[in-house]
């Protein structure tokens, strides 16, 4: 497995997002010191392969309301609704925001519309299908939420 690490320079467990390949698909991973920054992290991490997000203003606001069964179901829910929105509304993102409430996701994500001249034509986005979805805690109750993504 390649691992592109960002925004991660040393080794303590800290908030990022990084960019993966298995088995020949791009993953997106978010870290973070809480479930829902892990989930902000991987929403960020996916609108990076799009487009960089110190790219981005911050002229319009994306709200997301989401619940689920469970938290695996969660995430690809949520990244589901920040792929439609890129796809749909063609807005690019620049950070986003996230409150869990048990099964519950309140999301805002912070961005502007798609223009070539800033953002590129790196990505069209018409879609995205998500598998090996995964939400977990490990060593240090450090968070991962990550997974696999086909445009």
């Amino acid at each position: 497995m390649d691992v592109e690490t960002v925004h991660a320079e040393d080794r303590r467990p800290r908030t990022h997002w990084e960019h993966f390949t298995q088995d020949e698909l791009l993953g997106v991973r978010g870290v973070g010191r809480s479930m829902e920054q892990a989930f902000e992290m991987a929403a960020l991490g996916l609108s990076a392969l799009v487009t960089d997000p110190r790219s981005v203003e911050t002229h319009e606001e994306l709200e997301v309301a989401v619940q689920s069964v469970d938290h695996d179901q969660l995430l690809a829910d949520w990244l589901r609704a920040v792929v439609g929105a890129m796809a749909g509304r063609r807005l690019r993102f620049q950070c986003f925001v996230v409150r869990l409430d048990g099964l519950n996701l309140f999301g805002h994500g912070f961005g502007e519309r798609a223009g070539q001249a800033r953002h590129g034509v790196n990505v069209a986005v018409t879609g995205a299908s998500l598998t090996q979805v995964s939400v977990r805690q490990g060593p240090e109750g450090v968070w991962t939420a990550e997974a696999l993504v086909d445009f």
